[in-house]
């Protein structure tokens, strides 16, 4: 099945509104009879749309939700940190009388993904942490980083598909323009000036060190070989502080392993999870 015919056939978009905050976040839920529930988090270039693949194949296996972060999809945007965006999530869960979740959070979400098990190890049966590290740890007061000024000024100036196959070649430089590649510059195209700011604010004051030694659930981390994003040694720290973590590497894939390799990444999920 092609990829379009995946993003064809995932859930509508629904709503919440977060009365605490007075925020609005869209999600895509499938809802399996008797069976688990798994959380997916988006990563930096992504929305729910990313999880395509794992919605497809864990259809009649377990209940699927993708929630897309404040700036993605069609969250608003906002300026609220990690921690926030947690309490946001869990609240979304309970108003759909969910109260036991796998979590599995690829790079940015990862990132909420560690402050969900640490907060939230109640609710969360298993965590899988994905091409993920603990944040940038800059002061509060630091404006956005260059990197990301640029990807906003680029963001301007340029076409929806120009800026996600710019993006794309940029996460994954090995890749060739085939249907991973399309998939993922589609989705990466929907990116607004708004996403950039929201996650990127949230992402560069985060230190999750803080939290890690309060997660006590099983924990996967699963590592890319080809990874240019999240070098070894950001893996490594996180590594350390989740002693009792199993660790993965899949091969000859790099930032996108979910769908660059989403058979393997699907077969390691469900052996971990299911």
């Amino acid at each position: 099945m092609g990829f379009k015919k995946k993003l064809k056939d995932l859930p509508k978009l629904q709503f919440y509104k977060d009365l605490d905050l007075d925020l609005i976040i869209s999600y895509r839920y499938r809802k399996e009879i008797n069976k688990d529930t798994i959380l997916f988090l988006h990563g930096f270039n992504g929305n729910s749309k990313s999880w395509a693949y794992q919605f497809n194949f864990f259809k009649n296996k377990s209940s699927v939700i993708s929630i897309d972060a404040p700036g993605f999809g069609k969250s608003d945007p906002s300026s609220i940190d990690m921690d926030v965006i947690a309490d946001v999530v869990v609240r979304l869960l309970k108003s759909l009388n969910i109260s036991k979740f796998h979590v599995v959070g690829h790079s940015m979400g990862g990132m909420l993904a560690q402050i969900l098990g640490s907060k939230y190890s109640n609710y969360i049966s298993k965590l899988v942490l994905s091409c993920t590290f603990k944040g940038y740890n800059l002061p509060k007061n630091t404006p956005l980083i260059e990197p990301y000024q640029r990807r906003i000024k680029d963001r301007k100036n340029m076409s929806d598909d120009e800026y996600g196959r710019q993006r794309i070649r940029e996460m994954l430089p090995k890749r060739s323009e085939d249907e991973i590649f399309e998939f993922l510059s589609v989705i990466s195209g929907e990116i607004s000036q708004g996403s950039i700011k929201s996650g990127g604010m949230a992402m560069q004051y985060l230190d999750t060190t803080k939290y890690l030694p309060s997660i006590k659930n099983q924990c996967l981390i699963i590592l890319a070989s080809e990874d240019v994003v999240v070098s070894k040694q950001k893996s490594e720290l996180l590594i350390k502080d989740i002693p009792h973590a199993s660790i993965i590497e899949l091969s000859n894939v790099g930032h996108a392993p979910y769908c660059e390799d989403a058979i393997s990444y699907n077969n390691v999920l469900v052996k971990f999870l299911l």
